[in-house]
């Protein structure tokens, strides 16, 4: 699969870049830009934090922070991304778009939570810290 993904940007590069860079900048563009770029800083983190022998658990729970705040960057993005696509669609609806926006948020917070919540390191209290209090 990731050979098909490489293969697709490889050969639509050329003609990809030359519109966009034609093209007028508009936050649709960047977005798009965003949205289609971003999996390759994803794969780059992920081989490291993979691949990279690292003993320092601080370096790596920075880089595992970054590498799941590249993740959301990328999920919100892509599912922003689908939420202009899904209005244009629909003729600009707007009971579908406050739908589809109370959707995307709730998502967004939960996912956040999720994420970046369960990963707040415990304090640890020893044995006799605990008898103390």
């Amino acid at each position: 699969m990731a050979t098909f993904w490489v293969y697709d940007y490889a050969c639509s590069l050329h003609e990809e870049w030359t519109f966009l860079l034609r093209s007028h900048w508009t936050k649709v563009k960047g977005l798009y830009i965003v949205t289609r770029y971003l999996p390759f800083i994803l794969l780059t983190t992920n081989l490291y934090l993979s691949l990279a022998p690292n003993e320092n658990t601080n370096k790596c729970q920075v880089l595992d922070t970054i590498d799941s705040g590249l993740r959301m960057t990328s999920v919100v993005f892509s599912e922003c991304f689908f939420v202009l696509r899904t209005c244009a669609l629909w003729n600009n609806n707007r009971i579908l778009l406050a739908a589809v926006l109370s959707t995307f948020f709730a998502f967004v917070v939960t996912s956040f939570s999720i994420a970046f919540i369960t990963t707040v390191p415990a304090t640890f209290r020893s044995l006799s810290q605990t008898r103390l209090a």
